[in-house]
């Protein structure tokens, strides 16, 4: 029943929430930035949640068979992961400068970019049983 209720407070919540296109050739440079930032952060909530979903199966699976391998493998893996995607997004912020608008627009779309390609990996394998 928490599982059933958890899965629809997860797809009910997120429309709500609807990302927003951030067009740079319609918008001046500060509102692009802040548009950006807007992503970027409805995405990390977005993927919070999912990882949060994840976790808590995991936690449930350890606690009734006793194996907590699964969760401290996702846990390691959320790690790497976060680490993967600050090292490729920070290489493509230095290979911009000294342009700082663009150094700074190139890496919160990297960021984006690797987040949201996540997050359709553990909707994916969320949807498995």
């Amino acid at each position: 029943m928490m599982k059933l209720l958890l899965s629809i407070a997860l797809v009910s919540a997120f429309p709500l929430y609807a990302q927003q296109a951030c067009d740079q050739s319609t918008l001046n440079k500060v509102d692009y930035m802040q548009c950006l930032d807007q992503q970027l952060e409805q995405t990390r909530r977005e993927l919070t949640t999912w990882e949060n979903n994840h976790l808590f199966k995991l936690e449930a699976q350890s606690t009734s068979t006793g194996r907590k391998d699964g969760l401290k493998l996702f846990n390691k893996a959320r790690q790497t992961f976060s680490l993967y995607t600050e090292q490729d997004c920070r290489w493509q912020f230095i290979g911009q400068l000294p342009d700082n608008n663009a150094a700074t627009a190139s890496y919160k779309q990297c960021q984006f970019y690797h987040l949201k390609q996540r997050i359709e990996f553990l909707k994916q394998v969320h949807t498995k049983p």
